[in-house]
């Protein structure tokens, strides 16, 4: 096994990048501006050392070793290569993996509310930065992934007072499950 780690951290490392930000560390100021970078740092800096091995590997025609030392820097290189699209990958797979475990909470909140002839809009706010954040919205009529325009003021009402009035961006979840009908990942600039 140990013959192969590199291949294990090529996989590690984006996995434990999803689940720190599935954690309450994910959305923390200091996290995403030293903690990020320096766990990218780190996956580097094991990426140079496979290709060195690869390279040693190569020459001593050790030709699987060498391959398994390979994986590590190609992976490392095609992440960097779409920086932006991996850690927005991975910052949707922490939301999506946090929604999962914090669910059960949210449903609770959702059945303590009063009930209402309006359909219901409820933000769950995960926190963040001070100019932006992120969370879920819970939204029956579905309106909160309709552009603006076509939104009801019925909704518009419901909406105030919430971060979805000083303007969103809400998505469907990647993965369509019964139990995620009318919730959506969402990001707040405000």
């Amino acid at each position: 096994m140990r013959k192969f780690w590199p291949v294990w951290v090529a996989v590690a490392c984006p996995v434990l990048l999803v689940v720190l930000i599935a954690t309450p560390l994910g959305p923390d100021f200091v996290f995403v501006v030293i903690g990020i970078p320096g766990l990218l740092l780190i996956w580097g800096c094991l990426a140079i050392w496979a290709l060195l091995l690869s390279c040693r590997r190569v020459r001593r025609r050790d030709w699987l070793r060498a391959l398994a030392s390979a994986v590590l820097p190609l992976v490392v290189l095609g992440a960097g290569a779409r920086l932006r699209q991996f850690l927005l990958l991975c910052n949707e797979g922490g939301d999506v993996v946090h929604f999962l475990a914090a669910r059960p909470s949210y449903v609770k909140e959702l059945r303590a509310l009063p009930p209402s002839d309006e359909p219901r809009l409820v933000v769950f706010n995960r926190g963040g930065m001070i100019w932006a954040s992120r969370g879920y919205v819970y939204d029956e009529s579905d309106e909160v992934v309709r552009e603006d325009s076509m939104r009801t003021a019925n909704w518009r009402a419901r909406a105030a007072g919430t971060e979805l009035s000083c303007g969103f961006y809400a998505r469907s979840f990647p993965i369509h499950f019964s139990f995620t009908q009318h919730w959506y990942l969402a990001s707040f600039p405000c």
